[in-house]
């Protein structure tokens, strides 16, 4: 590969990117905890098979740049056939392992990316079941906070009753206290899990960005694959004409659209 980024290296780091923010993200609820564990398990594996994939596609341009030059110098210089057809054999050859592995990462990262695919589709759920406790409290925060108010009311007039007020006062206290605790409790439920939704929608968000990249990442292997496969063609087409006799020029023209297939193959792969 070049020292310069290119697409496919840009895609990845976006991709470590998005998911760096969502493995980083703390207070997330159970569900959404399980959804996060199974992104950052995801996500490594198909950085590795397409970095493996990115070396193989660059080892491959290096060696069969110089070869496939090799091959066009044979033809303008109307070397023997056997040896033409020696040396585009070895390049074949190479290129088919390449279009293999091409293949198979292709494959591997369409079945990853549905998986992924499948926790996002999980996160509507989690948001529902968040905003649902949410609504429950609440209603339960607005039936206490009545019941506190009545106690306090009733706590109060027995206090302004003063000795006839302390038969009942010692129950009116309790009431309240007891009212008062289960309103503080239910405003700490409802303030933590107003703090997981906020954690949740962060991890939203980054999963929003973690498909764009991971659809990005589909296109740049397509593309790829595509490469190998029209560059495979290519040479197949140069070892068919050189079989069937055909003229020089033409096999020559072949030879020149596969050295293109090969440029273009080491740009999409970088």
């Amino acid at each position: 590969m070049s020292a310069m980024a290119g697409l496919l290296t840009q895609t990845l780091a976006n991709l470590l990117a998005a998911q760096q923010q969502i493995a980083a993200l703390g207070g997330l609820p159970p569900a959404a905890q399980q959804i996060q564990a199974g992104c950052n398990a995801l996500i490594q594996p198909m950085v590795m098979q397409t970095r493996t994939l990115q070396q193989a596609v660059a080892a491959f341009v290096q060696a069969a740049t110089p070869q496939l030059a090799q091959v066009q110098s044979m033809l303008s210089a109307q070397a023997p056939l056997p040896d033409i057809k020696a040396a585009m054999s070895a390049l074949q050859q190479q290129a088919r392992q390449l279009q293999g592995t091409a293949n198979g990462t292709a494959g591997t990262l369409t079945a990853q990316t549905a998986q992924l695919m499948g926790y996002f589709n999980q996160l509507a759920g989690v948001e529902a079941g968040l905003q649902s406790q949410v609504t429950a409290l609440q209603g339960q925060l607005g039936d206490a906070q009545s019941e506190l108010d009545a106690a306090q009311k009733r706590y109060y007039y027995l206090l302004a009753l003063g000795p006839f007020g302390l038969v009942g006062l010692a129950v009116a206290l309790g009431l309240y206290l007891k009212w008062k605790s289960d309103v503080s409790d239910l405003q700490g439920q409802i303030g933590g899990l107003n703090g997981q939704i906020g954690a949740f929608n962060g991890m939203k968000a980054a999963c929003q960005q973690l498909g764009a990249d991971c659809q990005g990442l589909a296109a740049s292997i397509s593309d790829v694959r595509n490469a190998v496969n029209f560059l495979v063609s290519d040479l197949l087409e140069v070892s068919g004409d050189l079989d069937a006799g055909d003229a020089a020029v033409v096999i020559a023209l072949m030879a020149t659209a596969a050295s293109t297939e090969l440029a273009t193959l080491g740009t999409d792969a970088a």
